[in-house]
């Protein structure tokens, strides 16, 4: 790269020929392309634009080939660089001049991912089925709960039969088309996590059909785990989802794309699968090395996911304070920015959101909307929708606003009627929050029927989860049966469960439910007669929140201990 360099320079201070002018354009598109193969992205666009400058003035008939790959770079370049209007510039530059179907495909990729970081899904999707309309894979128009549930079966099938030893055994996919087809499979299905979660069933059924038929790619192995990560959402075969997982991890494990490949699945492998079966806290520790490789291949929209993924895990875990939490967050908020990933900066915001409510820090680094904004920002977005509404279970979960974490889970079934019922890793936490609420608000009404029962399903859900993983869901189990123990005025076996609680959140680190514990065994004392007892572990919430950097939410306690001295004192 050292001799055009000096090309280069030659270009500025004088005035080269014509002929020389397409040999120097020549020169930079190859030194662009060695500067992109160790990840120079600066450098590379330093070449692609110099080698732009020197094409000929009706270079698209004279200078075909060598355009269209310095156009195709520059947009690329553009996109890593986060230079959007030159990336939509050359997009539109390329698809304008392309003369066969086959050299639109990478500017119609790129334009795919221009569309989803505007948040712009519909477009995206359409112009991903309509390029796989043109390489022979066809999908129904439209696609439904039922299109989904008749196709989860065959899913199931192949996924049952699946296996590491399987999967290494196929050859390499080689077909052309094919591969173009799981190019654009994946770009749909990054697009439909986001926008529309329903479709996912449907392509990674794809997807695993063309790798069973065809043979092995790295986009084969984003359909094996985006069938699992299906599984895991849209049925009750948790096993089977983890299973898939698992040979998903051992397969990226030998990839010469690994680095690609973890960032790349880092919500739906790492987010979730993984998260599920394993210590939450050592699953988020992997999210900041899968960022920077991310970042280093050039691969924005991954490891934009991993910086919102790694400070959200860790407010929900407790396994940061909540300081460091809004710090990473508004890094966060600063790319996604940066790189106009509007969807990752308003789920982003909606998490800064709640750090800050429960903290009663203030941020000025950045503009936050409100929640209500921000709600009205995710119509349309299922992931920004969801993100929002968890953000505000949560908010109002810690501040004790019991009954607006029923009212608002309620009426987010309400408008979301579905029989495919999503779960995810936030679902069970939802579960979690919304059981702990209503049994509260159980032991105050009179009618408490269907408060009730949600505490018995949630307490069901909890102890199937802990046959899965007992580090992240042993604690939660534990508290929600102390709570219904209280419920159904069993005070001895209440007792048992909210300190076995507590000391489970304790040995397995999280934080922030052994600060709920404490909580909540507090004002079961205390409303059985044992004020003292019951002061002791309201004091020990109240350090525990500090620690997590909940200063509302310890004020908040504190207020009530207060209120339970002048009470002491006026008897």
């Amino acid at each position: 790269m050292l001799a055009v360099d000096q090309i280069n320079l030659f270009v500025c201070e004088g005035t080269p020929g014509p002929e020389e002018r397409a040999l120097f354009a020549s020169s930079n598109a190859k030194a662009a392309k060695f500067a992109l193969s160790s990840y120079s992205f600066k450098q590379a666009r330093s070449y692609i634009e110099t080698g732009i400058g020197l094409l000929e003035p009706n270079h698209w008939e004279t200078q075909y080939a060598l355009s269209l790959s310095l156009f195709e770079m520059s947009a690329s370049v553009s996109c890593i660089t986060g230079h959007t209007t030159t990336m939509h510039s050359r997009l539109q530059q390329v698809l304008a001049h392309v003369l066969t179907f086959e050299d639109s495909l990478k500017g119609a990729s790129l334009l795919v991912k221009l569309l989803a970081s505007n948040s712009q899904f519909d477009d995206a999707r359409f112009n991903c089925f309509d390029i796989l309309k043109h390489l022979g894979e066809t999908f129904p128009p439209e696609i439904n709960a039922s299109t989904v549930q008749n196709e989860l079966p065959a899913i199931r099938s192949m996924l049952t039969n699946v296996s590491y030893e399987q999967m290494k055994a196929l050859p390499q996919m080689t077909d052309r088309s094919k591969l173009n087809a799981m190019t654009f499979l994946n770009l749909l299905c990054t697009c439909s996590l986001i926008s529309k979660p329903l479709l996912l069933p449907i392509l990674s059924s794809r997807m695993l059909k063309l790798t069973l038929q065809h043979g092995l790619c790295a986009d084969g192995i984003v359909g094996l785990a985006i069938a699992g990560f299906s599984m895991f959402l849209f049925t009750d075969d948790v096993l089977l989802a983890l299973q898939t997982g698992r040979v998903c991890e051992a397969l990226i494990a030998e990839s010469p794309q690994k680095h690609l490949l973890r960032s790349r699945l880092c919500n739906e492998l790492w987010g979730a699968l993984k998260m599920l079966r394993e210590p939450v806290q050592a699953v988020t520790l992997e999210l900041p090395e899968m960022y920077r490789s991310a970042m280093l291949s050039g691969d924005i929209e991954s490891a934009v996911m991993c910086r919102w993924l790694y400070p959200c895990a860790c407010f929900w875990s407790g396994a940061l304070s909540l300081s460091s939490v809004s710090q990473h967050l508004v890094g966060c908020m600063k790319e996604a920015s940066k790189y106009q990933q509007s969807t990752v900066l308003f789920t982003a915001m909606a998490a800064l959101q709640c750090c800050v409510h429960l903290s009663g820090e203030s941020i000025n680094e950045v503009e936050i909307q409100s929640m209500e904004e921000l709600r009205a920002l995710g119509e349309g977005n299922a992931f920004l929708e969801w993100q929002v509404f968890v953000c505000r279970l949560g908010s109002h979960f810690y501040m004790r606003e019991y009954e607006q974490v029923a009212e608002l889970s309620q009426q987010y079934s309400a408008s979301h009627p579905s029989p495919l019922q999503t779960k995810r890793i936030l679902h069970i936490l939802r579960s979690f929050m919304v059981g702990i609420s209503v049994m509260n608000l159980a032991r105050r009404t009179s009618n408490n029927a269907q408060y009730r029962e949600l505490g018995e399903q949630a307490v069901a859900n909890m102890r199937q989860l802990e046959t899965i993983s007992e580090w992240n869901f042993q604690h939660k189990r534990l508290l929600l049966e102390a709570e219904m123990h209280y419920l159904n005025r069993d005070s001895v076996s209440a007792d048992a469960a909210y300190e076995a609680s507590i000391r489970s959140a304790r040995d397995h680190k999280w934080l922030n439910e052994q600060a709920l514990a404490y909580e909540l065994y507090g004002v079961f004392c205390v409303e059985n007669g044992m004020r003292d007892k019951g002061t002791a572990q309201l004091r020990a919430a109240i350090d525990r929140y500090r620690e997590w950097g909940a200063a509302n939410v310890a004020k908040r306690v504190q207020l009530y201990v207060d209120g339970l001295s002048t009470g002491a004192k006026r008897s």
